[in-house]
């Protein structure tokens, strides 16, 4: 099993309009579109005529019309009208072309990749358009790769600098995190964390209320970082990445879900997304500069060294790396 054989977010629904869509996807070059019952379907954006992109043609009552020579193909990828041949010729099975699976849920449409069958069940944001929980989402293009990224969104001690004065003070506190990891992901559990004298702490968490915190990463591709304050009080900030056009960038789709009311909460998630796009373009950057990453990990790195060697490992095909069972973390941030 690679990382191909997963769902991925492949656009938000409301990206689907009256032209198609191209999408690269783990190097699949894809093209999106609404059938005839008006679900989304995806192909491979490769005309199987004389090869041409099928996303530079037109949607036509639910089918794609190829701009070259006019082949019409239906959601299932097969070849529904070739004008030069006349009204109805009989097709060759050969005039088709690959088409993937492909939902929509949750506001997103999913893209399975690989060349199995894909799983059962599709991953999920937290709460989302559940009754009593408010959401918003935010699409981001990071000009770095899906471990950098997943990374900085579980990753405390950079908020301190990266988002200086927003999110956390530079008056670190030590406090201990406990970190799991099986063959789905990794998972850090903050014990006893204070509330910092920040803008988003004044903010959003009251006074004299214990503070929960966990950081999570699920396999392949998603981070979920949860915060609460008793029963009434909860917010999740849920991010899948999707590789895009090559392994150095990727597409983020966030869902930030709450229950209490805050008019100011989604600008400033904006403000401290278009920092972590800026710091990991920056990071990115001088990788290249030096012709590849030479990291240097500690065990404050919580989550970081368990994201990259579980998705390392299905890369190559390999089993997961050992289960961590409950290591605890002195940290401060």
């Amino acid at each position: 099993m690679s990382l191909k054989e997963y769902w991925y977010i492949a656009a938000e629904g409301s990206e689907l309009g009256a032209q198609p869509l191209p999408r690269v996807v783990l190097g699949e070059r894809i093209v999106l579109f609404r059938g005839a019952d008006g679900r989304p379907a995806a192909l491979e954006d490769r005309c199987a005529h004389r090869n041409i992109a099928l996303s530079e043609g037109a949607v036509t009552d639910g089918t794609l019309r190829c701009r070259y020579h006019g082949w019409r193909y239906a959601a299932s990828g097969s070849c529904v009208e070739v004008p030069a041949m006349g009204a109805g010729a009989a097709l060759p099975r050969r005039a088709c072309v690959r088409s993937y699976p492909c939902v929509e849920s949750q506001g997103y449409v999913w893209v399975y990749p690989g060349a199995g069958q894909p799983p059962e069940e599709l991953p999920t944001f937290a709460h989302k358009c559940e009754t009593g929980w408010t959401s918003f989402t935010m699409r981001n293009a990071f000009a770095g790769t899906v471990e950098a990224c997943l990374e900085n969104f579980l990753d405390c001690p950079h908020t301190v600098y990266v988002h200086r004065g927003w999110f956390r003070t530079s008056d670190p506190r030590p406090l201990e995190a406990v970190v799991t990891r099986d063959s789905g992901g990794a998972e850090a559990v903050f014990k006893d964390e204070p509330i910092s004298e920040s803008v988003v702490s004044r903010l959003l968490f009251p006074k004299g209320r214990e503070l929960r915190h966990t950081d999570r990463f699920l396999m392949p591709a998603q981070s979920r970082v949860d915060y609460s304050f008793g029963a009434d009080r909860h917010f999740i900030i849920t991010s899948w990445c999707t590789p895009a056009e090559d392994e150095r960038h990727c597409r983020v789709y966030t869902a930030v879900t709450f229950r209490f009311g805050s008019v100011f909460f989604e600008p400033l998630c904006r403000v401290i997304i278009a920092q972590d796009v800026e710091v990991i373009k920056a990071q990115a950057d001088n990788i290249a500069r030096f012709g590849g990453p030479r990291f240097t990990h500690l065990d404050v790195d919580l989550l970081g060294p368990h994201i990259q060697a579980l998705r390392a490992a299905k890369a190559r095909g390999e089993a997961p790396p050992a289960a961590v069972a409950g290591e605890p973390v002195e940290i401060r941030f």
